[in-house]
């Protein structure tokens, strides 16, 4: 990873240098403490109107950043009030992901290059006081983004899986059920005596209507218990 992926407090030989990487797709900045003095990239003299005006800009635009990431999560997380649609997060999962970790990685730097900054340059210490506690702030809001979209992802699998087992065990009481009719009917199809109902003509089919009824009255009662739990 090159300097120009992240924002870092560099030393050189002859003098420090500060690059400052923002969200945007517009040119990062670099600034050079030498002699007491701050130039920028080009090597023109810049000053440290010129720097912190730079440092405000960045934090405003990661501010920004923030706060539509929570917003987007903040509509996610509605489905712990029973909101069931899950397609629009899955869908968008991976990519969000990747953008709230990329953007984590990015505010932590710019946070520990304005720290050290702050410690390297003296002369700079007050005017970067505020930035720095706001970029720990919003390094730490990034963090709770990270969670929170590993926490609805979590939950929504956990949603799966139940729903999973509920199937299954549905299937486990309809395959208890057929299984005797299967060998009841097959004892009725047989030459068998002094079987019950065995003097009727559709015994089999009353065992077999008597064995649905009972499957639809279990069917609707699961249904009902899960729409109770929704």
């Amino acid at each position: 990873m090159s300097e120009r992926d992240i924002s870092g407090y560099y030393y050189g030989e002859e003098c420090e240098y500060i690059y400052l990487v923002t969200d945007g797709s517009e040119q990062n900045y670099k600034f050079i403490f030498k002699d007491d003095k701050i130039y920028a990239r080009d090597g023109s003299e810049s000053g440290a109107e010129e720097f912190i005006r730079v440092v405000k800009k960045i934090t405003s635009e990661f501010r920004a950043k923030i706060a539509e990431h929570s917003a987007q999560l903040e509509s996610y997380e509605k489905i712990y009030a029973g909101k069931r649609d899950f397609t629009k997060f899955i869908k968008k999962h991976a990519v969000l992901k990747y953008e709230i970790r990329k953007f984590q990685n990015k505010i932590s730097h710019f946070y520990e290059a304005l720290a050290i900054c702050q410690n390297e340059r003296p002369e700079l210490k007050k005017q970067l006081k505020n930035y720095v506690y706001e970029a720990g702030v919003l390094k730490n809001a990034a963090c709770e983004n990270a969670a929170r979209i590993d926490d609805i992802y979590a939950h929504i699998q956990s949603l799966k899986n139940d729903k999973i087992n509920r199937n299954i065990y549905i299937l486990t009481l309809l395959s208890a059920l057929f299984l005797p009719l299967n060998l009841i009917t097959g004892f009725f199809g047989m030459n068998t005596n002094g079987m019950f109902l065995n003097g009727f003509q559709n015994g089999t089919a009353i065992v077999a209507g008597s064995m649905l009824a009972l499957f639809a009255t279990l069917a609707g009662l699961f249904y009902f218990l899960g729409k109770r739990r929704e």
